[in-house]
């Protein structure tokens, strides 16, 4: 049995991980200060999805967008990711390589980083791959990533040999 058979709402005809067409209807901002587009769904519902992520996606009102549901939490609150309009999962990106950090981990362990940045000026970690990485000289112009995932409008990288 799935989640949906439980869901008793709204939201209960859409399923996680798949794409949907959404309309972009309006924007709007709610009381606790961040702005909001208001989507329509195939099934006639409307849903809030913040706009402050997905500023650089070009989106215009009366938009159909292609939207994944990434997640819907037990209150029946959907969770949404755009399809990115220039980069898709899987895709090899190459990445200026800025430099070593130390980040704790959710182990409350500090682990050893690679600073980059990503082809659309984001700043992200990723996980060194080899001993030669690991050296604080360690220096070079560009790594390959590939995307990993995308939230919230970023790409999630991983290093590839």
């Amino acid at each position: 049995m799935g989640a949906n058979e439980f869901i008793d709402n709204k939201q209960g005809e859409l399923e996680i991980n798949r794409y949907y067409w959404f309309t972009l209807i309006k924007t709007t901002t709610m009381p606790d200060g961040i702005e909001y587009y208001v989507l329509e769904d195939e099934f006639n519902n409307r849903h809030l999805m913040e706009k402050e992520p997905y500023e650089t996606y070009g989106f215009q009102l009366d938009q159909k967008v292609e939207i994944r549901i990434d997640k819907i939490n037990c209150k029946g609150k959907v969770f949404f990711e755009p399809k990115h309009p220039r980069y898709s999962l899987g895709e090899t990106v190459e990445v200026e390589f800025i430099g070593h950090d130390i980040e704790i981990d959710k182990f409350k362990e500090e682990v050893l980083v690679l600073k980059v940045k990503d082809p659309e000026g984001n700043i992200s970690s990723i996980q060194p791959i080899s001993k030669e990485q690991r050296n604080p000289e360690y220096t070079v112009d560009f790594l390959k990533c590939e995307v990993y995932k995308i939230s919230k409008g970023k790409l999630v990288l991983k290093q590839i040999g």
